[in-house]
């Protein structure tokens, strides 16, 4: 059965957008906030290592994403995923520990350094500097497919091999499988090349690939396997994540097109 994005409010929050879709204000306190996302690690003496697919481009099949991420070891935050294991309540924070030692690990969020105004590519060497695309839904150019990745699996033995459509997984990425959806009302946003450096001004749209801005957005169909899509998110949710993580919301390099 073809996927279909969620329209109501419970099934927004599940893709973390709640903000968006309910009216709720994540930032007016603190107990609400948290009760729609957890940080993890509680505690900063545990490992932290999970997977930051917030950038990454991925390769489908079935209907399913599969997505070349990185490999973090830093908080990060996520829904909190509430499930049962041998009788007791563990949320995504016990997922990420229990991958530690058995294989896998878990697509959550932290702000992805590349994106950021302040990013130094010379010193920081995470690749070069990177932009928000808005993607937006209208009746000429209707916003496409993204993948959602908070909550994805990711196994480690995709590390340091190649994966078809992905190419060469380094030693610090993985691959995470995600589910591929329809572009919700609001349209959707996603990584893409920064042609200035971080935080130029974006004269006349100078520093955005409007190319990579009318593939990348506008995927009609992921039936024919193989179709390369990239990570999205409803507007604004990075935003919303990145402020409860860090404190303050981050200064982005940002792109859209009319």
């Amino acid at each position: 059965m073809p996927y279909t994005f969620p329209q109501n409010c419970l099934s927004a929050i599940l893709f973390g957008i709640a903000a968006l879709f309910c009216g709720h204000n994540v930032f007016a306190a603190e107990t609400p906030a948290k009760s729609l996302f957890k940080q993890c690690p509680i505690t900063q003496d545990v490992p932290s290592t999970f997977a930051l697919c917030a950038t990454a481009e991925c390769w489908t099949l079935d209907n399913v994403a599969y997505c070349k991420c990185d490999v973090k070891n830093e908080q990060s935050i996520s829904l909190p995923f509430h499930f049962k294991a041998n009788g007791d309540d563990q949320d995504i924070c016990d997922l990420l520990e229990a991958g530690l030692d058995n294989g896998f690990t878990v697509s959550t969020y932290a702000t992805p350094r590349q994106l950021e105004a302040d990013y130094d590519p010379a010193k920081e060497s995470m690749g070069p500097p990177l932009a928000i695309y808005t993607c937006r839904n209208n009746d000429t150019a209707p916003a496409g497919y993204s993948a959602q990745c908070d909550g994805g699996l990711c196994f480690t033995s995709t590390q340091g091999k190649t994966f078809p459509g992905l190419g060469s997984i380094g030693a610090n990425e993985i691959v995470c499988s995600c589910p591929a959806i329809p572009s919700p009302k609001t349209g959707f946003q996603i990584a893409g090349p920064w042609i200035c450096a971080p935080g130029d001004k974006n004269v006349n749209g100078q520093c955005c690939d409007k190319v990579f801005h009318d593939k990348f957005c506008q995927v009609q169909s992921i039936s024919r396997t193989g179709t390369k899509i990239y990570v999205g998110a409803p507007p604004g949710v990075g935003t919303i994540l990145s402020k409860l993580l860090d404190g303050k919301a981050p200064t982005l390099n940002h792109c859209a097109f009319r």
